[in-house]
């Protein structure tokens, strides 16, 4: 796989492979895959993907389960219904609710950042932007008047599938693992007209899209 190809599927569903595994750019597993996995690329782990063994990576996306030990030079995103039995380290960790987690994790500072002291957030405390090499929408949603974020604020994305989130208490949204396409944003929360954005992505890329939502 070259560094310009995109997402794809290594495995896809009902389908084993055993050995070790080396790629450029990005993949995704949604089958049953055992062995160690090296890559400086970004590895997505589907609702139905199993892993057994070690992952060295520059960023992961879990919504499968892991058995093993797991380096990220960048980040950790484990969605639910994840799971993951093995030690993490990596310079950002992010758990949603609903994931299962056993074992230890251990933070150090990203390659290439200034000093200081990196800290485990939950996904409602992150506030930081989509690594590197993704394609993701993202941004900040807040009061058109008053400037402050909004939280738990509905960001509803739809073109060739159909993404959703909800803002931290930041008033931070990212959509992550977009196709190249037209996509159409609705932002709803409760006492707020909502807000509407159209986002083209062409050729992958980081899309930055803010929403300043008007009080009803």
């Amino acid at each position: 796989m070259s560094k310009n190809e995109k997402a794809s599927a290594l495995l896809g569903k009902d389908t084993e492979w055993e050995g070790n595994l080396t790629f450029d750019g990005s993949v995704t597993i949604d089958g049953y895959f055992k062995g160690e996995i090296l890559s400086e690329g970004i590895l997505f782990i589907g609702e139905d993907g199993l892993i057994e063994g070690n992952i060295h990576v520059s960023y992961i996306v879990i919504y499968g389960e892991v058995h093993g030990d797991i380096i990220a030079d960048q980040r950790v995103d484990i969605f639910a219904p994840g799971k993951v039995f093995g030690n993490i380290q990596s310079p950002s960790v992010i758990m949603n609710k609903g994931v299962i987690f056993e074992g230890t994790t251990k933070m150090y500072h990203a390659k290439g950042l200034d000093s200081g002291k990196s800290t485990l957030v939950e996904s409602d405390k992150y506030n930081g932007g989509p690594p590197p090499k993704l394609t993701a929408i993202y941004g900040i949603i807040s009061d058109q008047i008053t400037g402050k974020p909004i939280k738990n604020a509905a960001v509803k994305c739809k073109g060739k599938n159909y993404h959703d989130t909800n803002t931290n208490a930041s008033g931070y949204y990212e959509l992550i693992n977009l196709k190249d396409g037209k996509w159409k944003m609705i932002v709803k929360v409760k006492g707020y007209k909502n807000g509407k954005a159209k986002v083209e992505i062409s050729e992958g890329g980081i899309y930055k899209q803010d929403f300043e939502l008007y009080p009803k």
